[in-house]
């Protein structure tokens, strides 16, 4: 069987995750990709998110060794890492190890492009559908509906007292 890493970012604005509409497998998911050559998966999720979503982010993990050593460093674990069976027409059937890793712009300063939607804990929760590209109502798919309500769980900034 075929394998390739993948990293995919669950990145939350406030109280809410990104999605985007994906052409190829005509799924709402967040941004993501194939880890490429010398690349680490970390690499592999911040590359992503400038590339498709035009914004820098925090990768927020809450585990990190620190060592002494200079020859030894480490890099963020992800939340979890999926397997996924897919399906490509050049390719043929094969997986992806999928980094799963949970982020916050590093910034205020971010504007998406409408091709983004921000989707609450709630939507999520009540798979709720959105309109696509071409007109059709589809709701993201299993995985996302969990690891995005998750992602929301542990990064979602409290609302401010007025």
């Amino acid at each position: 069987m075929i394998r390739h890493f993948t990293s995919t970012v669950f990145v939350v604005f406030e109280d809410k995750i990104a999605l985007h509409w994906h052409n190829k497998v005509k799924m709402w998911l967040p941004p993501g990709g194939h880890v490429e050559e010398n690349e680490d998966p970390v690499q592999t999720a911040l590359r992503e998110c400038r590339e498709e979503m035009g914004i820098n982010i925090d990768i927020i993990s809450d585990h990190s060794y620190k060592f002494s050593d200079p020859k030894l460093s480490n890099i963020y674990p992800p939340e979890t890492i999926l397997i996924e069976s897919v399906e490509d027409k050049k390719i043929g059937p094969h997986q992806h190890i999928d980094f799963i890793y949970f982020a916050c712009p590093n910034s205020s300063d971010h504007n998406l492009d409408s091709s983004w939607i921000l989707v609450s804990h709630e939507e999520l929760e009540n798979k709720v559908k959105f309109i696509n590209p071409n007109g059709d109502q589809i709701a993201p798919p299993h995985d996302v509906l969990v690891i995005g309500m998750d992602a929301i769980n542990k990064l979602k900034k409290p609302k401010k007292k007025s």
